[in-house]
């Protein structure tokens, strides 16, 4: 591999930082874009593999401030471009190409169950996070179901999808939706034989206090 470990926030320091590296990693993107330049060109003039500069990229990792400093110096910005927070403009706008993907795993064997793509990120105090969530668990698998805080919509885009609410089990086609409290023990698979997308919002009760990423 071709990185240091101090190139790095070690694991243990990521914690409380999400936020930021997420910030980071969106602006590094977008500056790159804009630029013309590819991931992988960029990520060879840091002298970085382009896994990991992916990885940056969609704050998954947090690179150290000198690491950091050489991206700025490449770019030709102030370091301090990728730590200030936006003026509260009351609005988010969110490109197709700059949207966040992550996955969740459960179970015993930690399998991908489904992959969630934020719609919008950087809103001060929301009170809700639509997204985009596409299954991968199929009818015959099982896995444990989630609970969180405040409540949540789920809209079927494409495919077929096994609602779990409780000890009740419901299907759900294209064009149906659900709305329940997020304290009830709940989960989905996919139906179908292609894969069953559909858009989900998490309602925030209160002051935010984790993402729908982290506890749904």
């Amino acid at each position: 591999m071709r990185f240091l470990p101090s190139l790095f926030w070690k694991g243990e320091r990521m914690r409380g930082k999400n936020d930021l590296a997420l910030r980071i990693g969106g602006r590094l993107k977008g500056l790159r874009k804009s630029m013309g330049l590819s991931l992988k060109q960029l990520a060879a003039a840091t002298n970085l593999s382009p896994p990991l500069f992916s990885r940056i990229e969609n704050g998954l990792l947090m690179p150290s401030i000198p690491t950091l400093q050489t991206i700025s110096d490449i770019l030709k910005v102030d370091l301090s471009y990728f730590f200030k927070k936006e003026e509260d403009r009351g609005y988010v706008i969110t490109r197709q190409g700059n949207r966040k993907m992550t996955y969740s795993k459960r179970g015993d064997k930690k399998k991908v169950i489904y992959g969630l793509e934020l719609l919008v990120e950087g809103m001060e105090n929301p009170f809700m996070e639509p997204c985009i969530v596409t299954e991968f668990a199929g009818p015959d698998e099982d896995f444990p179901l989630a609970r969180h805080d405040g409540q949540e919509f789920i809209y079927v885009l494409e495919g077929k999808l096994e609602l779990t609410l409780g000890e009740k089990k419901y299907t759900l086609n294209k064009g149906d939706a659900a709305y329940f409290i997020g304290e009830i023990p709940h989960g989905g698979k996919s139906l179908s034989k292609k894969q069953t997308r559909t858009i989900n919002v998490h309602l925030i009760p209160g002051t935010r206090i984790g993402t729908f990423q982290t506890t749904g």
